[in-house]
């Protein structure tokens, strides 16, 4: 596959921008800000000495007056008190299902509202701006974007058991008979799953497997639920195949008390032989010296149906009362920070592939040679390029759950609701019928 399958380039006339007196480029602003006021920037917990150096060459080159600071605990609840109180927050990092439900709160300034708009768009591509658009609004810029659910492999402890190529399974349901193959062969621990204890953990999991299996949840337009519990459906399937697994025994229950750190260190470990994880952590388990199983990770590639969802970071404006001369600094910093810099490059999200192989919303970042030789090095073999570039290309986003003002409170009922299911020998179709029922409550409450 090349490259430009990933979308259409976008022609340059067809990337200008209506901006004050006339039409201009991104790179052709003036993103040096003019208030004198500072303007407040916070982020979760990863690589926070990658943000301050970002924020500090924007303050040495721009005479800015950012003022950064990492925020940790429960992040999105974190957020929610702050942008309800009107603290002093100007950008911040959301995940869009996050962002929908301050968009509703009024707490969102859209990226609609850039003088840079029309050329953001033209880059994005289409699957990730849908993801990222809520009624009718682009909720933020890109700050990166996975494919959460890449089906990774230990080529290593895979082929020592004597399997090939043609064993790597083209769907959920040859997933699981390769696990109980793996297992018979001797294997202890051929895969582990996604249920691990964080709020995107088994909720995802269950989420993704789904989606891959061509089920919605809820509709992507109305939000009504449309679960369905018959037996050949693919919520009945995803919750008899957890429960065979986790009567197995091959499982361990401490995977349900793993943190995301935790998860990626145990498939790092080379116990496991197959796992949905990260796109990008690719490189993380082919890395020497962080993995036991360096330069023997690869992945499967995309067969009946798409791996895994659409995971991904917003740089997302708030809406707080503030001066419009702040205002306009904040669109500036946001642009700068989330696009092109002074100097017309996508400079911040093509640092981020090169110091972390964090996958970008933008074709031109992700088109790059850079890019590409970057992808290069942290990959196994040469044919598991093309692998990532058409499930990165693929991949769904659950837009009936997650663009929707109910989705945070959704998502802790689902995880308490798929542990339970594990731990207590849950009824399939009694579980099916309570989510159902949740979603409908929940669109009750919303009006929806």
């Amino acid at each position: 596959m090349k490259r430009r399958e990933f979308g259409l380039l976008a022609g340059t006339a067809g990337l200008a921008l209506m901006s004050g007196a006339g039409r201009v480029l991104a790179q052709d602003m003036d993103l040096k800000p003019t208030s004198g006021e500072t303007v407040y920037f916070r982020g979760w917990n990863f690589r926070t000495d990658v943000v301050q150096a970002n924020v500090a060459r924007y303050n040495e080159a721009m005479d800015g007056k950012v003022d950064y600071a990492t925020v940790t605990g429960d992040y999105p609840a974190l957020m929610e008190q702050n942008l309800m109180a009107s603290a002093e927050l100007d950008m911040f990092y959301a995940n869009p299902s996050s962002a929908c439900r301050y968009f509703d709160a009024g707490w969102v300034l859209p990226a609609n509202e850039l003088p840079a708009y029309a050329e953001i768009e033209a880059e994005l591509y289409p699957n990730l701006k849908d993801a990222w658009t809520y009624k009718g609004k682009l909720l933020g810029l890109s700050y990166f974007a996975s494919t959460r659910g890449t089906m990774v492999v230990n080529r290593k402890l895979f082929e020592e058991y004597g399997f090939t190529d043609a064993d790597l399974p083209k769907n959920w349901d040859e997933v699981y008979d390769l696990i109980y193959r793996m297992k018979d062969k001797g294997i202890e621990t051929p895969f582990l799953p996604h249920w691990f204890g964080e709020w995107f953990g088994i909720s995802w999991g269950f989420v993704l497997e789904v989606i891959n299996r061509g089920g919605t949840i809820a509709d992507a337009e109305t939000h009504q639920p449309t679960i369905t519990t018959d037996e050949d459906g693919p919520y009945y399937k995803t919750l008899a195949a957890w429960k065979k697994l986790w009567q197995s025994g091959m499982i361990a229950q401490e995977v349900f008390t793993f943190n995301e750190g935790g998860y990626i260190d145990a498939f790092a470990s080379g116990r496991y032989v197959m796992s949905p994880q990260q796109i990008y952590d690719i490189e993380t388990f082919n890395r020497p010296g962080r993995s036991q199983i360096a330069g023997s990770c690869s992945l499967v590639p995309m067969g009946d149906h798409p791996w895994g969802i659409i995971d991904s970071g917003l740089y997302v404006m708030s809406n707080r009362e503030r001066s419009e001369a702040l205002t306009d600094d904040v669109k500036k910093f946001v642009s700068w920070y989330g696009f092109k810099d002074q100097d017309g490059k996508i400079a911040i999200a093509q640092n981020w592939m090169q110091e972390n192989m964090l996958f970008s919303g933008y074709k031109s970042v992700m088109e790059s040679p850079e890019t590409a030789e970057r992808i290069k090095k942290a990959i196994m073999r040469p044919e598991d390029y093309d692998a990532i570039l058409k499930i990165y290309q693929n991949t769904p986003f659950p837009k009936g759950i997650w663009s929707v003002v109910w989705s945070e409170e959704f998502n802790p009922f689902l995880k308490e609701t798929l542990s339970s299911f594990l731990f207590d020998d849950g009824d399939i179709v009694e579980t099916l019928e309570a989510m159902t029922a949740k979603i409908e409550e929940l669109n009750g409450k919303y009006g929806i």
